[in-house]
């Protein structure tokens, strides 16, 4: 029977932790997130010598200092998970500045590994690291790796099972020597803490004692509400103020100088200068990718590519997956009798549901071109380029992120994402502008218009546009916002720039696979319900028509005098100046619960109209040949769902991140709204007014 054991991976970000997982796990892993908290939980699971090690992927961090949700979730995990064996994933070409990480490590207690990740890089720069005085000096186990090569992963693993099979029998490590006055007030709190006998088990006391010297808010209170507190805290002023008065310094400053020390000591030791450092292929990349000229231009470019690869590579695909529905229509229709049962299949799960997944390799293409810049250290120089254009507008360096994210696959997680952001103003801009963006629900809509009234060819500029002006309309909102409604200046950004990497394909498809899954499960569940809530509103009531009233002209009938149908009338009078028809407006009130919903509605809406099954074409060839819309039209309508408001569980979290505040989510819900009508009506009738064809 195989033994279980846990392995927690931690590091700073960009050090090649997440490559090194997957490595490990392979696919073998989930996604979550930790309770309480928007940060992403990663485990995996790997089988080695009678051994199932559990992986866990801590969020990258340079400190334990619970300063953020991501600081505060990877030391909460060592210390009341108690993980077998903690692997400190390092950056071996910028040793000194990963190190720091370590000091506190080894101030936690827990059995430790030294991973030295990106140890190619280090020749790159000139240098030598002596692994083996390393772990002499440490007492620490090192294992030399390169993730992305997949290069020491097997050996990283037999090392993690050896410091487990060692575990009560680990020696003592190397650690910060504080020097003998801060030690000395050191004992005097290690011996209050250790008079509450709960808290000495729960926590290593020298680390609790050091963290209080930090002022570490979360220890503080943890040690207030001890037996022992009321005493501690007033030693723990007499000795602050004791080591303030000696070293005219604050007792927090005073702690991260002995560990920069401590690390720069050790890095004197086993770092040395082979030759002058030579100026790095990312350096040289850099000096093109951040430039004042090419840089937003590159930035263009990069996008463009990732719809050019995106329509180009997944069109035989859909095509596939479109025909691969249309015959499943065909079988239900012959397989199953005439009647309610048969609309609800065919019409309802098939066209609804169908139209919506059909463009789910589309959405795949997407997040695998997307995870292969991200990987590859673009898109943190993409941030860069973008801060000074987005400080203009009044929006944070930081806010690139969350726009990302919710380019990547949802509003959601993106909203979420605006907690790194220190500022209220700015986070609250930011979650204004969110909504915006081109999603992986979106996409579907831009994709199948797109492809119903354009070229093959214009496929990728046509998205490119629209991507720029999701672009244009955040900036613009944010600029407004920032000038009339929420006035300030914006925080500093300051950001670490990872090196180049090539991304591996294992890497890619997980990251293509994990955003993939969220999507097809929506598709599955609420995406299934409430297609068949919206063929029940074209269906129900179900109403005769007279005289002699057959085929296409009694589905007409139905659908226009069902409920939907009764809806889309009162639409009409709104809907009519900005080009839509009224299923267009039932589409974008059902849009509200997930924006994949326009899609599977059009999709009834075309399947309850068909009259011969072995005529149905795909729902983008039944577009293009309705004289209700226009290529026109169809600008109008996804300038339309670009802008109007999000879906309901992303209002829901923009409510809770804003602290349950009603007057934001009505301003958000108005805002959207108003802009979505007026862009829509100036380019419809904008294009009316020039002569094109409505």
């Amino acid at each position: 029977m195989e033994k279980k054991f846990t392995v927690a991976l931690a590091g700073n970000p960009n050090c090649g932790k997440s490559t090194i997982f997957n490595s490990l796990t392979g696919a073998r892993q989930h996604v979550g997130n930790y309770p309480g908290v928007t940060v992403e939980k990663k485990e995996g699971r790997v089988i080695a010598d009678n051994y199932e090690v559990t992986v866990v992927d801590l969020p990258g961090t340079y400190s334990l200092s619970a300063g953020s949700d991501d600081e505060k979730v990877a030391r909460d995990f060592i210390l009341r998970e108690k993980p077998d064996v903690v692997v400190h994933v390092i950056d071996a070409s910028n040793l000194e500045r990963n190190l720091y990480l370590a000091t506190q490590l080894i101030e936690l207690d827990a059995p430790l590994l030294l991973a030295m990740n990106m140890s190619d890089l280090v020749k790159s720069k000139g240098l030598a690291i002596d692994y083996k005085k390393l772990e002499r000096l440490l007492n620490i186990p090192v294992v030399v790796t390169v993730g992305n090569k997949n290069e020491g992963v097997k050996d990283l693993l037999q090392a993690v099972i050896s410091v487990y099979e060692q575990k009560g029998r680990t020696p003592a490590r190397a650690s910060v020597d504080y020097g003998a006055e801060i030690v000395q007030e050191l004992e005097k709190l290690e011996q209050e803490l250790a008079r509450d006998r709960i808290l000495s088990v729960e926590y290593p006391v020298r680390w609790l004692a050091v963290k209080s010297l930090e002022n570490d808010p979360d220890v503080l209170q943890r040690i207030a509400s001890s037996s022992v507190g009321g005493v501690y805290h007033a030693t723990l002023e007499k000795s602050q103020a004791h080591l303030a008065a000696h070293f005219s310094e604050t007792t927090d400053v005073l702690v991260a100088d002995r560990r920069y020390g401590f690390v720069s000591g050790i890095c004197a030791e086993v770092v040395t200068e082979i030759s002058e450092a030579r100026i790095s292929a990312s350096e040289k990349i850099d000096k093109i990718v951040l430039s004042r000229f090419f840089g937003l231009p590159v930035f263009a470019l990069v996008m463009y590519v990732i719809f050019k690869f995106t329509f180009a590579f997944s069109a035989p695909v859909v095509g596939w997956v479109e025909g691969l529905f249309e015959w499943l229509g065909h079988f239900a229709q012959k397989s199953i009798p005439d009647g309610l049962l048969q609309s609800l299949v065919v019409d309802g799960i098939v066209g609804g549901v169908g139209g919506v997944l059909g463009f789910f390799p589309l959405v795949l293409f997407m997040f695998f071109a997307i995870a292969f810049f991200e990987d590859s250290g673009y898109m943190a120089r993409a941030a860069f380029v973008m801060d000074k254009l987005m400080s203009k507008f009044g929006l944070h360096g930081k806010s690139f992120l969350p726009l990302m994210i919710s380019t990547n696959g949802c509003a959601v997680p993106g909203l979420m994402a605006t907690r790194t952001l220190e500022s209220p103003r700015d986070r609250l801009i930011t979650m204004m502008v969110v909504p915006f963006m081109i999603c992986g629900a979106k996409l579907p809509i831009f994709a199948l218009f797109i492809a119903a009234f354009f070229p093959a060819e214009q496929g990728a500029g046509m998205m490119m546009l629209m991507y720029s002006l999701s672009i244009g309309i955040a900036f613009g909102s944010a600029w407004i916002l920032k000038t009339f409604v929420l006035k300030g200046e914006s925080a500093h950004f300051v950001m670490e720039l990872p090196p180049y990497r090539l991304p591996t394909i294992q890497g890619l498809l997980l990251k293509m696979w994990e955003r993939g899954w969220l999507y097809l499960r929506k598709a599955g569940t609420i995406i299934l319900l409430l297609s068949v809530v919206i063929w029940a509103a074209f269906k129900f009531p179900e109403v005769a028509p007279t005289g002699d009233v057959v085929g296409e002209v009694a589905a007409a009938y139905q659908m226009e005098h069902s409920y939907a149908g009764q809806l889309a009338g009162v639409l009409a009078p709104v809907l009519k100046p900005i080009g839509m028809e009224g299923s267009a407006g039932v589409a974008l009130i059902a849009g509200l619960a997930a924006k994949e919903i326009v899609v599977s509605t059009l999709g009834t809406v075309y399947s309850l109209g068909e009259v011969d099954p072995e005529d149905a074409d795909s729902l983008k060839e039944q577009l293009a040949a309705d004289p209700a819309w226009s290529p026109l039209k169809a600008v109008a309508f996804l300038v339309f769902c670009l802008i109007y408001a999000p879906c309901i569980v992303a209002i829901t979290v923009f409510y809770r991140e804003t602290g349950s505040k009603a007057k934001w989510l009505f301003f958000l819900l108005f805002w959207t709204t108003v802009l979505a009508w007026v862009a829509a009506f100036v380019v419809y009738q904008g294009g009316m007014l020039i002569g094109v064809k409505g």
